[in-house]
């Protein structure tokens, strides 16, 4: 047995049933009140199955307004192009990406990752007094230091300096008195030295 329905109910159903817009388990509830009922419903759906009719075979074709046709294969030509120009680059612009804090008071936004390579293009913000924790690096590393200071190995580096490091290599000793913003080209398989 079905639920109980209202007549508006019943009457939405029934629209609905005529448009084609339940799903198989609505339909099937559907169709099992039209069972149950006396016939009511049944005159109500063939209303609305008489309007389904003609909205879909009656109604005269619509005229699209001058010129429309041009202007939708126009844009998209225009579309096709500027994809076709876009092709072989990655933008990502300055609100986009996620800053995730990989160590307290160190936050990495991932640009770009090579899945291939294993290697990722990040940004990394250091906070004034944070560290970085020791560590050996997998493949080579690039990092170019955009502003405020790094302490790296005993050595100072500021803003404009440039650092690489050998597969191999380890890195010890990273911190910044001031904060820092980095750009950084690396494995992400390096080791952790705990």
């Amino acid at each position: 047995m079905t639920q109980k329905y209202t007549k508006d109910e019943i009457r939405d159903l029934a629209a609905s049933y005529a448009l084609g817009n339940l799903d198989d388990a609505e339909k099937k509830e559907f169709e099992e009140l039209l069972r149950e009922r006396d016939g009511s419903i049944e005159k109500e759906l063939k209303t609305f199955a008489e309007v389904v009719e003609y909205l879909l075979y009656d109604a005269g074709p619509l005229e699209a307004p001058g010129g429309l046709e041009k202007r939708f294969f126009s844009q998209m030509k225009k579309e096709k192009r500027n994809k076709q120009q876009d092709e072989g680059f990655l933008y990502v612009r300055k609100n986009e990406g996620e800053w995730v804090e990989v160590v307290k008071g160190v936050r990495v936004k991932q640009l770009y990752a090579d899945p291939g390579r294993h290697y990722s293009t990040v940004l990394v913000k250091m906070e004034p007094g944070s560290a970085f924790p020791d560590h050996v690096h997998s493949d080579a590393e690039e990092c170019y230091i955009i502003e405020g200071d790094l302490l790296m190995g005993g050595r100072a580096f500021r803003s404009g300096d440039y650092i690489r490091a050998d597969a191999r290599s380890v890195h010890e000793s990273i911190s910044t008195v001031n904060g820092c913003f980095l750009l950084v080209q690396a494995s992400q398989h390096n080791e952790m030295i705990v």
